[in-house]
């Protein structure tokens, strides 16, 4: 039989809690989920779980309210539960220890079962119900599971007493040498925090909980001050909840090796934002720590572990040098840095991908998924140009990744002449088309032809190939291409959503090649159309990125519109703010087709001697259906590449470029015909 959930009427999460939550955008799910998962007892697996433990760690608070984490250990059975509201633990702090004195009837304890060599396990908060020289029972109130992530695996074995004098214990105001030592080494730590309030409800009380990243991941900022990386993780926010309404915590750092204990006591603050938070791959937020009290105990574990295998998860997380590096990078954003090509990838038979690292060894400016990168590079015979591209994957601290479809003369010389070795100079990456990192809602990623671009690098983020995304929230990735001849990334990305079951991928192609397979390069043909969508999509509470041509996005916004999907939920990309979807609504048709309230007027490419009539788009798209291949690189005005002078006429902009064209010019990636036109082209 199944296990009850909450079984209160009141919330799982207190007002801290809930505040955290709500902050972040996971109020609502998380509540449902709690209530299902925080149980009022022990389920019967993890009453076993704890009676095979040779240790739990624990957090309580002193006489004078401050927090503080601490170690129990006996042999397997010490801890162990007679009924379900029950767990009794058969031993008490050693001495010197902060909390000996604090575990009294009545007392609020967290306590957490972990198994360092299996990666599990679960928590119990409750308060102490009785106490005696051998030990405490606690009356369960909260009851729940954490999931493997960040733990490192470390085998253990029990040292023999050898009835040596232990040092005493040493008490400091702030960090010696060895204290710094010791957490600049550290890959683990505990953390207790408390929260009391009038009503003693059952959602109150003491927690304990793991922390755990690379070596390092706790900085030493100074003998008074640390600051650490928060991870994603199960969205209840335990620790922070607390901490947002009680910043008062007590630190524990075990020496697996040695067995001292490291006892660290203050105050933390959620840093919410900043250079640095953006610069840690794998950060959602900082915890900035202010140091009161210093413990230090030698040798008093009676067991010692030797590490097995580091968390495989941390290799999607960063660093402090690479923030570091990166957070100086991004202030002086506007200055051009010498990067070198180091592998070069075709991904179709018009797409090339670069791979770009710094040459000058400093980090790299991270950048969120949907940014795109401008370069500079000089063409023999043309001279230097600017253009931007979109990065086309999840920031990982080493290297950016451009892919580049062959459309002009830039990217024609970065296909042809580019390679490995290769420099050219860039700026830190930009643009305000980024995944809302912080959202819940299924995602929706739609693109055609060189549009899946931004989409990598956010499938990549909530999907990452190492470990565990933001969020984990199911998504669609859909995409249009002619055949696979133009599909880039079609094996990555089914290979990908064969990893991830939250991930589905549909590929539609417009005209399939001889080479092409139904099921197994493309999952549909045609253009994609409000059949299509509504079939795949069920719901209408998307969060939707919408990237390609035009006048695919423009159909695309129209059909999703008309499948009930707000249209604050619907983010596209022009590569830049060069434009509105929601001026006009379009036909029911497929995705080549598009509706606007203007005149048509003529067109006439004066070099090419061509005369076409302009009815929607841009005027840059507009040369491109008449065959020709002007220059252009940002599609939104932005970077001033497509500026082609106007013989006769005048154009319109609906929105206004970035970068003003000259005098007699026209930026004909955001432009429309004005009246009768005529250009240089």
């Amino acid at each position: 039989m199944a296990l009850p959930g909450w079984p209160h009427d009141g919330s799982p999460f207190h007002p801290g809690e809930q505040e955290v939550q709500r902050r972040v955008g996971v109020r609502d799910k998380v509540e449902a989920i709690g209530r299902q998962a925080v149980r009022g007892l022990m389920p019967e697996q993890h009453r076993a779980f704890f009676a095979q433990l040779p240790f739990v760690v624990i957090g309580a608070v002193d006489e004078a309210g401050q927090p503080w984490a601490s170690l129990l250990f006996g042999q397997p059975g010490f801890a162990h539960s007679s009924d379900p509201r029950t767990l009794s633990v058969m031993a008490m702090p050693v001495d010197g220890d902060p909390l000996s004195g604090a575990i009294r009837s009545g007392a609020a304890l967290g306590l957490l079962g972990i198994e360092l060599h299996t990666r599990r396990r679960n928590r119990v908060n409750g308060k102490v119900t009785s106490v005696d020289e051998n030990g405490f029972a606690v009356e369960v109130e909260q009851s729940f599971g954490n999931c493997p992530q960040y733990i490192q695996k470390r085998s253990y074995r029990t040292v023999t007493e050898t009835g040596a004098l232990l040092p005493q214990p040493e008490s400091l105001t702030e960090l010696d040498a060895a204290a710094i030592a010791r957490i600049a080494a550290a890959d683990t730590f505990f953390i207790a925090t408390h929260y009391a309030a009038p009503g003693d409800g059952a959602a109150y009380g003491a927690d304990v909980s793991h922390r755990g990243g690379k070596p390092g991941f706790v900085r030493v900022d100074d003998a008074s001050t640390l600051t650490w990386p928060d991870f994603v993780g199960n969205f209840y926010f335990n620790t922070l909840g607390n901490l947002q309404a009680n910043p008062r915590a007590g630190l524990l750092f075990p020496d697996f090796e040695t067995g001292e204990l490291l006892y660290v006591a203050g105050r933390g603050e959620i840093v919410w934002d900043g250079d640095e938070l953006r610069g840690f791959a794998g950060a959602e937020r900082l915890v900035r720590f202010r140091i009161e009290r210093v413990l230090r105990l030698a040798g008093r574990l009676p067991l010692r572990w030797q590490l097995e295998e580091a968390s495989p998860i941390l290799a999607g997380t960063g660093d402090w040098p690479a923030a570091e590096a990166s957070a100086a990078m991004a202030r002086p954003a506007d200055s051009y840095r010498s990067f070198r090509i180091t592998r070069v990838e075709r991904e179709s038979e018009t797409i090339k991908s670069f791979y770009l690292e710094p040459a000058d060894a400093l980090g790299l400016a991270r950048h969120q998924p949907g940014q795109f990168l401008p370069i500079r590079v000089r063409v023999p015979g043309v001279g230097t140009l600017m253009r931007t591209y979109t990065l086309s994957q999840a920031a990982n601290g080493r290297d950016y990744r451009i892919s580049v479809k062959r459309a002009g003369v830039v990217s024609d010389y970065l296909h042809d002449h580019v390679g490995v070795g290769s420099l050219i100079k860039a700026l830190a990456p930009r643009g305000h088309f980024m995944l809302d990192a912080a959202g819940t809602r299924p995602v929706v990623l739609l693109s055609a032809g060189v549009g899946i671009t931004p989409m990598l690098a956010m499938v990549g983020a909530l999907f990452p190939d190492d470990g565990v995304g933001h969020r984990q929230r199911p998504a669609w990735f859909i995409h249009a291409a002619r055949n696979g001849r133009d599909h880039a990334f079609g094996p990555w990305l089914r290979e990908l959503a064969e990893r991830h079951d939250k991930l589905r991928v549909h590929v539609r192609y417009s005209q399939p090649g001889g080479d092409d397979e139904l099921g197994v390069t493309q999952d549909s043909v045609g253009r994609i159309d409000a059949d299509l969508l509504r079939s795949l999509l069920p719901l209408d509470d998307y969060d939707v990125y919408l990237c390609g041509p035009t006048g695919f996005m423009r159909n695309a916004f129209w059909i999703l519109r008309g499948l009930g999907v707000a249209k604050e939920r619907i983010h596209y990309e022009f590569f830049g703010p060069g434009g509105t979807l929601d001026d006009a609504p379009a036909s029911a048709g497929g995705a080549g087709s598009d509706l606007a309230n203007h005149e048509p007027q003529t067109v006439h490419f004066a070099r090419a001697g061509k005369t076409e009539t302009w009815r929607q788009g841009s005027l840059l798209d507009l040369a491109e259906q008449a065959g020709l291949s002007p220059v252009y690189s940002c599609r939104s005005g932005l970077c001033g590449s497509c500026a082609t002078r106007i013989v006769e006429g005048g154009v319109v902009y609906p929105a206004p470029p970035l970068t003003p064209p000259a005098a007699g010019e026209a930026l004909i990636c955001c432009a429309r015909p004005g009246s009768k036109l005529v250009l240089d082209l």
